[in-house]
């Protein structure tokens, strides 16, 4: 059975996502198919004690860099201060 990615208005991403909050983040068709992109395209979650499996926001954003070869040069707001 294949979940639907919830529908997510964010302006702000949480910076540890669980599956369906980071297949949304990478606008995925569905967590199914994020899930069978892991090891491939999206990285492997991180196992945080008593919460299961997370997702680095800044591991989501290395990833979607090397797929499509541009890299951001500003990480936060103190690389322009």
């Amino acid at each position: 059975m294949t979940m639907a990615c919830p529908s997510l208005n964010r302006t702000a991403w949480p910076r540890l996502m669980r599956a369906a909050t980071a297949a949304a983040y990478v606008d995925e068709r569905s967590v199914d198919a994020f899930r069978r992109a892991i090891g491939k395209l999206w990285p492997e979650p991180l196992r945080v004690p008593g919460k299961g499996e997370r997702w680095l926001k800044d591991d989501l954003d290395e990833a979607i860099e090397t797929a499509t070869g541009r890299k951001s040069e500003i990480k936060d707001a103190a690389d322009v201060l």
